[in-house]
């Protein structure tokens, strides 16, 4: 049932923001009066096909999700009769063709825009950047940041949240020279500041944590080793645990805190677990068959099917933002801006060399992100579905043939010649941005599967 939720909270995230983008370039072409032959969500060989009997488009879903097309009527691709030519998407001013073009990546910021005001309207909270421990032996700890101190500055850029301190960070990832950090543990106590050497910054792993790499890890409190609820027909369910157990040791092995719980039972997947669990002030022990499914990356772990007990933030540790639907409009376009220039800053440094290929994610990270976003709750995945809408916009705006951004400079191309390149050129420049982009995919894919193995 987990891996079917997952399942579902991917395919939904891939198909609702494919449809928003194409629906972008349909409603736009419909304006200017082109005809639309078919609205496809995916690619390949459609498995459903509706026809509008108002206006003969041609509505299909195809298999392969990860993108869609709208086919406009085009005189280049297909013979058009003499009466339809006005109709054709190659015989409107060049103006209205790139504003259907461009309709499809507008279509995602305004819906991005629009659920990040969502988001605000409704309330969310974060947590504060609060460092929750230092790694020995790490860039960190050689400049003796100290734990539970909250990051306020990055370089004196001012930040309120993880994402501000990443945007912040990521600016100088692949530079010489130090980065400072400001911390503080309460506003009435003085700033500590704090010099990083970026010389040992290494940042081209498969799997690249800005934050780890330099040593920090957020704070999040601690849950104590108490069972909070338990699954029916789970593992712990017929071995006899119940609500309140306190475990206190698992094969032996002493047990401090829920983290030590998850991952000793994760660790140990189709294993007899041994635990020792206080119950009512008597000490009992009770075997355990673990089960297993699969977690992140789609490894293997083991589960009984215990949670914990609901953690507490402490409210001085969250950011709590909430605003009337007026006063939401200014942090929804903040939070936009801070991931256009997070990508922005990404797109730069891959440019640069400066952040090896090997950060891009491909299909299986979407699916692993999408899923988590959906186990955190309604806002948290609506959120996630702007941050996928807004990216995706930005890939689509680049100048690389087979995107928007490609078409785009063929028409910046056309206007500055007064005439069009010929069909033949524009066919092999399609062609090789194809294969540029299948490449760049395949990259991606690769990538996945070396975070999983």
């Amino acid at each position: 049932m987990h891996i079917l939720w997952q399942i579902f909270g991917f395919l939904f995230a891939i198909f609702f923001l494919v449809l928003i983008h194409e629906y972008g370039h349909l409603i736009v072409a419909r304006w200017f009066k082109v005809k639309v032959l078919r609205f496809s969500i995916g690619f390949g060989k459609p498995f459903y096909i509706w026809h509008s009997k108002k206006d003969k488009t041609e509505y299909a879903l195809a298999p392969f999700l990860l993108g869609g097309y709208v086919k406009l009527l085009d005189s280049r691709e297909d013979p058009v009769k003499l009466q339809d030519l006005h109709l054709a998407f190659d015989h409107k001013p060049i103006l209205q063709r790139a504003l259907i073009i461009c309709a499809g990546p507008c279509a995602n910021i305004i819906f991005a825009l629009l659920a990040f005001w969502l988001m605000f309207v409704i309330g969310i909270k974060t947590p504060k950047p609060i460092i929750g421990k230092v790694i020995t032996h790490s860039i960190a700890a050689e400049a003796k940041v100290k734990p539970k101190e909250e990051i306020i500055r990055v370089d004196n850029k001012r930040v309120f949240s993880w994402q501000d301190v990443l945007v912040a960070m990521l600016a100088r990832v692949g530079d010489s020279g130090k980065m400072t950090l400001q911390t503080q543990i309460n506003p009435i106590m003085p700033v500590n500041t704090y010099s990083l050497e970026l010389a040992n910054w290494q940042f081209d792993s498969y799997q690249p944590d800005p934050l780890t790499d330099l040593g920090i890890e957020p704070y999040h409190p601690i849950a104590l080793p108490i069972i909070g609820g338990i699954a029916k027909k789970s593992p712990a369910a017929a071995a006899g645990l119940r609500i309140d157990d306190k475990i206190v040791a698992i094969n032996e092995k002493r047990i401090s805190n829920w983290d030590d719980v998850n991952h000793f039972i994760q660790g140990h997947p189709n294993e007899t677990l041994q635990m020792k669990i206080l119950r009512q002030n008597h000490l009992l022990e009770i075997k355990v068959n673990a089960a297993w499914r699969y977690g992140s990356g789609w490894k293997k772990i083991g589960f009984i099917g215990i949670r914990s007990q609901k953690i507490a933030w402490p409210e001085d540790m969250l950011l709590y933002q909430k605003y009337s639907p007026y006063k939401a409009i200014a942090p929804a376009y903040r939070e936009a801006w801070s991931l256009v220039s997070l990508n922005g800053i990404v797109l730069k440094k891959l440019v640069l060399r400066k952040i090896s290929l090997r950060v891009l994610g491909g299909p299986i990270s979407i699916f692993q992100a999408s899923s988590q976003a959906l186990e955190q709750g309604a806002v948290v995945f609506f959120g996630f579905l702007a941050m996928i809408s807004l990216t995706l916009a930005l890939i689509n705006i680049l100048p690389l043939p087979g995107l928007d951004g490609g078409y785009l400079l063929l028409f910046l191309t056309e206007a500055i010649r007064r005439k069009p390149l010929a069909p033949n050129t524009q066919q092999l420049i399609l062609r090789l941005g194809l294969i540029l982009l299948m490449l760049i995919l395949v990259q991606a894919t690769i990538n996945d599967l070396m975070r999983i193995f």
